[in-house]
């Protein structure tokens, strides 16, 4: 990361502490007082003009730096794997390759912030994270920006927290404008410690995609996601 992109990154490693903390301590009335008085000082210090998302720039202004600064400002800012973004986790999405070929793998490790039922991961979130993951399928086909049309979940069981999440997700079938791809969620083998092949899947989703023409074809700048 450059041109500050550590700094932002670590300011949001900041404030996902902080959150944490809120959401894990019991709090006494003068810790509460002093904090709340430090946040709001760390919020007057964030002094600058609104930043401008690439779908806001006019497509007279975008050169090919200023392109390059908006497609990694999109990227560290997205809900969940932007890394200047305090409300990411972050998940970790790359790609591996096994005998039936590439397919996306997210990582992630999740607190009590995102807690549902005692000690497990709320499912609306968890939905969240597979089609975020998902979405990182068509690329696998090149098929360009597309949305979700359809995502639907199997949960098989409750998602645990503080565990290492692996979600995995492939192209099941492709044609033209749409996509099918599935996924599945699993506790990794030193968390679940009860599955011979080394993990545990607590649930799957199927989702569908659909191409769609997009300013982002036109300059090449940011993504659906």
């Amino acid at each position: 990361m450059t041109d500050g992109r550590v700094d932002r990154a670590a300011l949001a490693d900041e404030v996902r502490s902080l959150v944490a903390d809120v959401n894990r301590l019991t709090l006494t009335g003068d810790a509460v007082a002093a904090a709340r008085s430090m946040v709001a000082a760390a919020r007057q210090a964030l002094d600058g003009p609104e930043r401008r998302r690439w779908y806001e720039v006019p497509l007279a202004e975008i050169d090919t730096e200023l392109e390059a600064r908006l497609r990694a400002e999109a990227f560290d800012h997205s809900l969940f794997r932007g890394q200047a973004n305090p409300l990411a986790p972050p998940l970790v999405v790359t790609t591996e390759v096994d005998e039936d070929g590439r397919y996306v793998v997210g990582s992630v490790r999740l607190d009590r912030s995102r807690e549902g039922p005692p000690e497990r991961l709320h499912g609306g979130y968890l939905a969240g994270l597979f089609d975020d993951v998902l979405s990182g399928v068509p690329s696998l086909v090149e098929m360009g920006p597309t949305v979700t049309a359809r995502l639907a979940i199997r949960f098989r069981e409750p998602t645990p927290l503080d565990v290492d999440l692996r979600f995995e997700a492939r192209v099941v079938r492709h044609s033209g404008r749409r996509l099918v791809a599935r996924a599945r969620c699993l506790v990794c083998e030193e968390d679940a410690g009860v599955v011979a092949d080394g993990s545990t899947v607590t649930a799957e989703a199927e989702a569908l995609f659909v191409a769609v023409p997009a300013r982002a074809q036109e300059t090449g700048s940011g993504e659906d996601r």
